[in-house]
């Protein structure tokens, strides 16, 4: 098992910055992301944050832990593309954890 229980996994440019927060950082290029996320859960890591730009390449490692607890794979918007789409599964997560919709509705 690895150290970790938090990866992040993104284009360098993307991820660099959460160096600062002690998480394992894991750089990908197009291809790579879901040999990648599979190789981080059977080192047990728990949370697997990664760019929204990769959510189509991972679709089929989502599905296939989409009921499990852990790991817990959440996109986080990289600033470019489908950034709805990343918060609005980030809101789907906190919503299933809290038991409420916390987000302010912007209108």
């Amino acid at each position: 098992m690895s150290g970790s229980a938090m990866a992040i996994v993104g284009k360098r440019e993307t991820v660099m910055p959460f160096l600062a927060t002690g998480a394992k950082v894991v750089y990908v290029k197009a291809g790579e992301c879901a040999v990648t996320v599979e190789d981080l859960i059977k080192d047990g890591v728990k949370i697997i944050f990664f760019t929204e730009e990769f959510i189509d390449e991972l679709s089929d490692v989502l599905a296939k832990y989409r009921t499990e607890t852990l790991p817990c794979l959440i996109p986080i918007p990289s600033g470019r593309g489908k950034t709805k789409v990343a918060i609005e599964r980030i809101r789907g997560v906190i919503k299933k954890a809290v038991g409420a919709d916390i987000f302010l509705e912007e209108r």
